[in-house]
């Protein structure tokens, strides 16, 4: 003590000055670097926060990149079955449309000589009538007398 006595120093100031800044200290500690550390932890906690949903954020944008894809690609491949399907729906339409034509030319035809075949014999039974009427005047020219129905069917089926 007596060397703090030399040295121009008190003592009991030097202890009272420890004993402030001790409490000024502990004053500062409570109120001041306790609310600065925890202030200091939130932020990091925030930080790290922010870095796990940055990452998640990275992640689902990658499986959604590669959802998309995928999503793209299947509605490339349901677009190419739709054309392939219209595709051969439009083959299968042409097929029956040409069938169809096919058919109704083959009934067209048929139809065509059937009224061909028709009209034939009706053409045939009128110059076959007219025949016979020809073959009856000539007959009645030739003969100069009048024939009975009897001898002009018997004159007509031995002549055709």
């Amino acid at each position: 003590m007596e060397l703090l006595t030399k040295l121009g120093i008190d003592w009991k100031l030097f202890v009272a000055q420890i004993i402030n800044f001790l409490v000024l200290l502990v004053i500062l500690y409570k109120f001041l670097y306790r609310p600065i550390l925890k202030m200091l932890d939130d932020r990091e906690k925030k930080i790290e926060k922010s870095l796990k949903q940055a990452e998640e954020i990275e992640k689902n944008l990658f499986t959604s990149q590669g959802e998309k894809a995928k999503i793209v690609q299947e509605a490339r491949n349901e677009a190419g079955k739709i054309i392939a399907e219209s595709r051969e729906m439009s083959e299968k339409l042409r097929e029956d449309l040409t069938n169809k034509a096919k058919m109704e030319a083959q009934n067209m035809l048929e139809q065509g000589k059937k009224q061909l075949a028709s009209e034939k014999e009706a053409m045939f039974k009128e110059i076959k009538g007219e025949v016979a009427d020809m073959v009856k005047t000539a007959a009645e020219k030739i003969l100069k007398e009048k024939m009975t129905a009897d001898l002009d069917k018997k004159i007509i089926e031995r002549g055709l």
